[in-house]
């Protein structure tokens, strides 16, 4: 097991080689699964949440592609975003909630909380995104 200095140096590593580190819990019966950024915060950007029952490798690739967008832009994302398919994802901004139930590791990377929480929301098959009624409940994640 690595050592609080030797996770937060691998942390600096990837933010320093990729513009961002991911972190993510796979999902169990009790949670959903959920992934994050790491780094962004160092830009005066957002940090980007996806909750839901999504493998990382689901999670991880859109991440990536939506923080190189933002750092690229040196702008936060906002409203919905093509990443190429049938349907965009979704941005919105997070309550103080996401801090301290979902980004724990940014925080103590960071030593603050004083930064923002974009939430990523991928829609059901159908277009429907969480909080819609009707929303597959697969990909009905909570909206933090």
């Amino acid at each position: 097991m690595l050592s609080d200095h030797e996770m937060m140096r691998a942390i600096q590593n990837n933010i320093d080689r990729d513009g961002q580190h991911l972190f993510a819990i796979f999902p169990d019966d009790e949670n959903p699964g959920f992934a994050y950024t790491i780094g962004n915060a160092n830009l005066g950007l957002p940090e980007l949440l996806i909750v839901g029952n999504f493998m990382p490798r689901i999670m991880g690739p859109i991440l990536n592609e939506l923080g190189r967008r933002m750092r690229a832009a040196r702008a936060p994302l906002e409203g919905d975003v093509s990443l190429g398919g049938r349907y965009p994802v979704r941005i919105r901004l997070t309550g103080p909630a996401a801090k301290w139930r979902y980004t724990l590791l940014a925080n103590r990377y960071l030593g603050h909380e004083r930064y923002t929480v974009l939430q990523v929301l991928l829609c059901d098959l159908d277009g429907r995104y969480p909080g819609e009624p009707a929303c597959d409940p697969v990909y009905d994640a909570p909206l933090v």
